[in-house]
């Protein structure tokens, strides 16, 4: 009996990784199969961010926030926040792209939230990657004073991405108009991130709310990879105990309204 058991979870296992590749296909083709153009547009967007703050810093004269370079400072905040949001706000409308997958029997909503996460998580990896790596050679030296830290950041921030893009999706699809509330917060949470600035430099009341954002801790906590001496404010306990529970109400309410949220 027990070795019956084993043979069946290891089937039902095989299966669903096999459901998971193949949905992970499915999303990267319709990413980028009918044009490169997306490709392209995600290199852009860091890029364009990188010229607008360094078009501001310029015409206002102003200081780097931290550090002796300016690139440094604003990648590490754009990658610390727009690979977050970006991983996760793709991810959570996987059940949506994927919606006539959802007729078979053996496609469960998460599994489509996996694939697009999946999908996603490599495409800003090469992303990071390209921009670091290029900003190493650039300056003559790393940029990650860190590797360990950082490949733990990196392990953190994707846990909070898919723990984030998970709930965002379940209760999407039981809340009216609950995804246009995200688009609204959008540019409000970017801007209260610590993107461009040092949230450890405003005053306590306001570190008191920053403290609250989620992604003010990926970026803190991609920061403290990238420089010596840098005084974060970041709390990796509240980053990682959020995303466990938002990870678990996302299971429950998946488990509870499948139906409801494949409906929808």
């Amino acid at each position: 009996m027990k070795i019956a058991t084993e043979k069946s979870f290891a089937y039902a296992l095989n299966e669903n990784m096999r459901v998971i590749a193949a949905l992970v296909v499915r999303s990267a083709v319709t990413r980028f199969g009918e044009s490169r153009i997306g490709f392209i547009w995600v290199l852009l967007e860091p890029m364009a961010y990188v010229g607008i703050y360094l078009a501001i810093h310029a015409s206002m004269g102003t200081r780097i926030p931290f550090g002796d370079n300016a690139i440094l400072f604003v990648l590490t905040g754009i990658f610390g926040f727009r690979m977050t949001r970006g991983i996760a706000r793709k991810s959570e409308r996987g059940i949506i792209s994927n919606q006539p997958m959802l007729t078979y029997p053996l496609v469960r909503p998460l599994d489509t939230i996996i694939a697009t996460f999946l999908t996603e998580t490599t495409i800003w990896l090469i992303i990071c990657w390209l921009f670091m790596g290029g900003l190493s050679l650039t300056m003559d030296r790393s940029v990650i004073v860190y590797p360990a830290q950082f490949a733990e950041c990196l392990l953190a921030i994707l846990y909070f991405a898919l723990a984030f893009a998970a709930f965002n999706a379940t209760v999407s699809g039981l809340v009216p108009r609950y995804d246009t509330f995200l688009n609204v917060l959008n540019m409000p949470l970017m801007l209260m991130s610590g993107v461009f600035f040092l949230p450890t430099e405003t005053p306590p009341e306001f570190q008191a709310i920053l403290w609250w954002n989620p992604f003010v801790h990926c970026v803190e906590w991609f920061r403290t990879s990238t420089y010596l001496d840098y005084n974060p404010l970041l709390s990796k306990e509240y980053l990682l105990g959020l995303s466990t529970g938002l990870l678990a109400t996302a299971l429950s309410l998946e488990r509870i309204f499948r139906r409801r949220i494949i409906s929808s």
